[in-house]
């Protein structure tokens, strides 16, 4: 606040007095003028962001859900995935015991049958274990590329829900820069 001199004091004081009842008047007929469009302003505004506040919670309950069924998804597949590589294991496993016992029986008999066998039941071996790497490496790598596409759609939701929050925020800052103008002019 500035410093008035009794000088100025004296003299502006009718002055600012008559401004301050200028200014009141001027308010009254603004009030009476503009009041019930800023009525309505005002309640169109609050509808708006009622609606903008349903709409968010909407959508922000769509992604959730959204999220959910991903989340379920992926962990079914794993389910799936590690269902079938236990089937893998069981039936390398039982290839693996079908082989020791095939190979302990010939045993008994002459050792050239033998030795013809063991080279038999190791080339078995040899392929059922290529086999099964081979489909092991096609399991990891049907994981991993499922992995993949679902991150990059969980990727994609959280970018599209980071992008819903900034747009509520460059709404609401739209909406109080309207209102500050609109206080402006009223």
């Amino acid at each position: 606040m500035t410093k008035h001199t009794p000088e100025q004091t004296s003299e502006s004081l009718p002055v600012e007095s008559a401004s301050n009842e200028s200014f009141n008047e001027l308010e009254q007929l603004r009030l009476i003028v503009f009041g019930q469009a800023k009525q309505a302003l005002e309640t169109k505004i609050e509808a708006l962001q009622q609606r903008l506040s349903e709409e968010m919670d909407m959508m922000q309950s769509q992604i959730n859900q959204r999220f959910s069924d991903l989340t379920q998804s992926i962990e079914s597949q794993h389910t799936a995935l590690n269902g079938r590589l236990d089937e893998l294991n069981n039936l390398q496993s039982e290839d693996k015991a079908t082989l020791i016992e095939a190979n302990q029986s010939m045993q008994a008999a002459l050792s050239s049958q033998i030795e013809l066998a063991e080279n038999a039941g190791k080339d078995d071996a040899d392929l059922i274990h290529k086999r099964i790497d081979n489909e092991v490496a096609k399991l990891e790598s049907g994981i991993d590329t499922s992995m993949q596409d679902l991150l990059a759609q969980l990727e994609q939701v959280s970018k599209e829900l980071s992008s819903s929050k900034t747009d509520r925020k460059t709404l609401a800052q739209m909406l109080a820069n309207m209102a500050s103008n609109l206080e402006e002019d009223v």
